[in-house]
């Protein structure tokens, strides 16, 4: 079960969002884990300048993955209207434009905890996967690849990386995994 402790899409709402708060993440992982008969994945922020902390109090507290990371806090205007295109006038943004953050989180997340990381945010391509493995991702999570690519994404990312491995030799992804650091 994924615990989304950081929806950017509500801060103005509801204050400061737990996905900061280490003692927060803590508290809320301990009581899902007191009444959880499935595994518990902490879902977290980019935005989080913590992001390590929180990562080892969610582990420390009993999280059985981390998925790495939600979408980052953003706007778009639409230039017909001269309004923010959302309600809340701020969300969620992916995207490629989110990749190069979610891997750096991946990259200082796997140095600090032992539990697996679900590597997601802007995975478009092959490459894109490989290098979230070597940045220390267990798994990698693909979503808006399929607004650029189309639902047949999944089978394309999976051939490109199979490309990328056989011709590096790279027999398995267990041999890549963490291999940045």
């Amino acid at each position: 079960m994924e615990i989304n402790i950081s929806c950017p899409n509500v801060s103005k709402e509801f204050g400061v969002p737990f996905a900061y708060s280490p003692t927060a993440v803590e508290t809320i992982t301990k009581k899902i884990k007191n009444v959880s008969k499935v595994p518990v994945i902490i879902k977290l922020s980019p935005n989080a300048w913590n992001i390590v902390e929180i990562a080892k109090a969610a582990e420390a507290s009993g999280a059985d993955a981390l998925t790495a990371v939600n979408t980052i806090s953003g706007m778009a205007i639409d230039v017909s209207s001269h309004h923010p295109i959302l309600h809340n006038k701020q969300g969620g943004i992916s995207g490629p434009a989110l990749f190069p953050i979610a891997i750096k989180c991946v990259y200082d997340i796997y140095e600090a905890v032992k539990i697996p990381i679900i590597g997601t945010g802007g995975v478009t391509t092959g490459e894109d996967a490989l290098a979230m493995i070597m940045a220390g991702a267990t798994l990698v999570g693909v979503g808006s690849a399929v607004y650029y690519r189309g639902a047949e994404v999944f089978g394309k990312i999976t051939e490109e990386m199979a490309e990328i491995m056989q011709k590096q030799n790279i027999k398995s992804l267990a041999e890549i995994r963490g291999t940045a650091h």
